[in-house]
């Protein structure tokens, strides 16, 4: 097995392992982490822009399937929702070399940016509260 870089969907922490940490050490959040490319890591660490291999639409619905395996969520299953936020993932990745969620306003800030990541924190969002789901819709309670 490989190691790989992760990131916490919650705080951001990258960390570079086999696998994610269970629980967070920087902002101890419970199965937070998402697997990332090198690129993105290097990305979120450091503020380069490095070419380099990038996730796939196959890809990044593998991440995202682990990433909510040993959560309280799923991916969406109405699969129309989940290809059209993949195909926004994947062309703010392209544009701004960022896995940016598509359905929210970035203002071209390096906080503001980290934080709409794709997974972002959102089950601090309202949605998440009363509809069961994730801001654009990606994830949805169990």
């Amino acid at each position: 097995m490989a190691k790989k870089f992760w990131r916490c969907s919650v705080c951001g922490d990258v960390h570079y392992g086999l696998k994610g940490p269970e629980i967070c050490p920087t902002c101890k959040a419970k199965n937070a982490f998402v697997e990332i490319t090198e690129k993105e890591a290097k990305k979120v660490l450091f503020d380069e822009t490095i070419d380099g291999p990038v996730f796939q639409k196959d890809d990044l619905l593998r991440v995202w399937g682990e990433f909510s395996k040993d959560n309280d969520l799923k991916l969406n299953p109405e699969t129309q929702i989940v290809d059209t936020v993949v195909e926004g993932v994947l062309a703010n990745e392209k544009q701004y070399g960022l896995k940016l969620c598509p359905c929210r306003l970035r203002d071209g800030s390096r906080a503001r940016d980290i934080a709409l990541i794709c997974p972002c924190n959102f089950k601090t969002h309202e949605t998440w509260k009363t509809q069961d789901r994730c801001w654009c819709g990606l994830f949805v309670k169990r």
